[in-house]
């Protein structure tokens, strides 16, 4: 069986409500016309973009990526999801520098 980690967040919310109110907040028209006086470059420099909100995304693999990936997480110091993390986030931010 694999290494199960369990453990808090790497950046822990100070408190559910400071969540939930982040995640629910509403803005009003003022605050709309006031976005769209700025120009926002890129997408994730908007500053309602939160770092503690994840959005799940599914790749596609072929098989043998999949087992060798399982093999990884089952036998490296990391889960299959931190590791493929960890290459994504730094491949996403090269592939950024390339582009800007």
């Amino acid at each position: 069986m694999g290494n199960l980690k369990s453990g808090p967040p790497a950046k822990p919310v100070t408190s559910v409500d400071d969540f939930l109110g982040g995640a629910e907040k509403r803005t009003t028209g003022e605050d709309d016309l006031e976005k769209c006086s700025e120009i926002i470059e890129h997408p994730w420099l908007d500053p309602a973009v939160r770092d503690d909100v994840f959005k799940l995304y599914n790749l596609r693999l072929p098989e043998s990526y999949f087992l060798k990936l399982k093999f990884i997480g089952e036998n490296g110091s990391d889960s299959m999801q931190k590791f493929c993390r960890d290459v994504l986030f730094e491949a996403i931010d090269q592939k950024i520098d390339e582009l800007k």
